[in-house]
């Protein structure tokens, strides 16, 4: 009976607990574990969702600050348009011989290549050029019926885009652009740089994309970023365009600080350098960045990565109030301007979101978490190695019950054990069962001529043979000194006998090394002689031979095994001498 067997069962415990004790306090300790991590696991995801939270809720506040500034900057171009819009209404039905000197000097010199209409000392200039020059330019058309108006109009308009100026460091410039060919800019720009200025403004988004086929809503456009005329410098532009009388007659723009724009975004500081927060309007263009960026052209969802290609802007525009979206390796949080047509982005990497709830996690209970999984490692592996030390002694206590130490075979009982189970289940179906006794011939010989350590090698080398050329199912066994036995279930009395046959013939042609200390004399002068051995076999069958029991077929596989050696050695011998014959005398071994 195998050790594990005699281990006593409690009646609350299954058998399989007993058997592998230290599974059972694996198990306990991984289920302690397992609710400390889950306890973990809920703090970290209400952390989590904290974080979430405060980016929302910070996002929210930067969209406002934002609003606010667009507000305040619409509201100034608001009050120009509206300006402008009243002043060329007036101006479209004069009193009757009333006229101004100076617009007619400028509607005068209207054709010249680069013209200027006189305004009052420290106004903005207003700067035009001939019907030529604007030809080709998309958005720019003379009409000489509304050109007095219009330059009424930028009269008034160079005094008052210097009052709108102010101090206030987030404008720059501040530009009426006339559809009928001229411009007033203020600060001023020098005369010469019309023509230039004009296919510049043509080329603009901020003048191109307000026309009528691009806007048809008359709505306030943001311009991306883009490179000052004639500087390397960064600045975007807000600007709105004119209509009287559903015609189009131009853009007021005015220009804002990129840096200031940076800022309401939020510069990335140190301890959040992967934040990254873009300004971004319906058609999908970032318009700004809280960083610089190299390209000036950015747009959806290039700077964000290939985790986004799957979502459009109308997508996040449709969304009311803040939003958030998880993609493969961080988060966008999203959050619409109160005009509707911008919207404020935040990416977040997940590496950074994380580090965000790691650093809120209370240290104490933090160096809790780290210790318990560690201080539950160390107990598990002493446990577990105290348990592995007794249960490889069983097992070596087992094989040492079981097992030949010489040969690692089967030892006298275990191969009665292994009959019973055999003969048993021949009774439940009645399968064969064959048996084979070997027994080495001469081995006394080998003995006195090499040593009985080349003796225990040929045992060994037999053993080896055993194993290796008999099927995985039979069961070799050492009875004792050179005999040996093999167990074969299912094998019927000629199966075994082929068996029997092949393994002798095998054994016949291997060679064992003699042992180191093997006497001189035995090698006979050939230093490179190896020991030769034969072997006798007797086979008995439970069915055929009648005997039902072990010691039975032991003492016909041995009878047998006898025969052979009487009749020369060397040999096989799977049948009982005829009748009539004497049987063979017992030979000495």
């Amino acid at each position: 009976m195998p050790w594990r067997k005699l281990v006593p069962r409690p009646r609350w415990l299954p058998r399989a607990a007993v058997m592998r004790p230290q599974r059972v306090v694996i198990w306990c300790f991984s289920l302690v574990l397992a609710l400390t991590l889950a306890v973990g696991l809920r703090d970290l995801y209400t952390l989590r969702e904290r974080v979430i939270a405060s980016h929302q809720h910070n996002l929210a506040l930067r969209a406002m600050g934002l609003e606010a500034a667009v507000s305040s900057e619409r509201f100034r171009l608001s009050f120009v348009r509206d300006y402008a819009r009243q002043l060329m209404r007036m101006e479209a039905v004069p009193a009757v011989g009333v006229s101004d000197p100076a617009i007619e000097r400028a509607f005068a010199a209207r054709n010249a290549p680069i013209w200027q209409m006189e305004v009052p000392l420290g106004d903005a200039p207003v700067v035009g050029v001939s019907p030529q020059t604007l030809a080709g330019l998309p958005g720019f058309e003379r009409r000489v019926d509304d050109l007095r108006a219009d330059l009424f109009a930028a009269r008034q308009l160079s005094h008052v885009l210097g009052l709108t100026m102010g101090v206030d460091e987030i404008r720059n410039s501040v530009t009426f652009i006339s559809s009928n060919g001229f411009f007033v800019t203020y600060p001023a720009v020098p005369a010469d740089k019309a023509p230039a200025l004009l296919q510049r403004f043509a080329s603009m988004p901020y003048y191109r994309d307000l026309l009528p086929d691009r806007n048809p809503g008359q709505q306030l456009r943001w311009a991306p970023p883009y490179r000052q005329f004639e500087s390397t410098e960064l600045r975007t532009t807000l600007s709105v365009p004119i209509y009287v009388e559903a015609r189009f007659r131009g853009v007021v723009a005015v220009d804002v600080s990129l840096k200031h724009i940076q800022a309401l975004l939020g510069a990335p500081s140190d301890d959040s350098p992967a934040l990254n927060r873009y300004l971004m309007d319906s058609a999908g263009r970032l318009i700004a960045a809280n960083h610089d960026h190299p390209s000036t052209d950015l747009r959806w969802p290039d700077v964000l990565g290939d985790a986004w290609h799957d979502v459009g802007p109308q997508t996040l525009f449709a969304t009311d109030g803040p939003g958030m979206r998880k993609g493969e390796g961080g988060y966008l949080f999203y959050q619409r301007l109160g005009t509707g047509q911008w919207m404020l982005l935040e990416a977040v990497s997940t590496a950074q979101l994380y580090g965000e709830v790691f650093s809120r996690i209370s240290k104490p209970l933090l160096y809790v978490w780290i210790a318990l999984p560690l201080l539950m490692w160390i107990s598990v592996r002493l446990v577990s190695l105290l348990f592995s030390y007794y249960l490889a002694l069983g097992h070596k206590l087992q094989q040492l019950a079981e097992r030949d130490p010489l040969t690692d075979l089967a030892n006298r009982r275990h191969f009665g054990d292994q009959f019973a189970q055999a003969a048993a289940r021949r009774e439940r179906d009645g399968s064969a069962l064959s048996m084979l006794m070997l027994d080495i011939d001469y081995f006394k010989k080998v003995n006195d001529r090499w040593g009985h350590a080349s003796g225990d090698h040929v045992l060994q080398r037999l053993a080896t043979a055993l194993r290796e050329n008999m099927r995985a199912m039979d069961v070799p066994a050492r009875l004792g000194g050179e005999e040996f036995a093999v167990l074969m279930p299912g094998a019927t009395l000629a199966e075994a006998r082929a068996s029997a046959e092949r393994l002798r013939v095998t054994l016949a042609a291997i060679p064992v090394e003699p042992a180191p200390d093997a006497p001189t004399s035995a090698t006979q002068g050939d230093p490179g002689a190896r020991i030769r051995f034969t072997v006798s076999i007797g086979v008995a069958e439970a069915g055929s031979d009648g005997g039902q029991t072990l010691d039975a077929m032991l003492a016909t596989a041995d009878r047998r095994l006898y025969a052979a050696k009487a009749t020369g050695r060397n040999r096989v011998c799977a049948e009982d001498a005829r009748a009539g014959n004497a049987e063979a005398p017992p030979v000495a071994g």
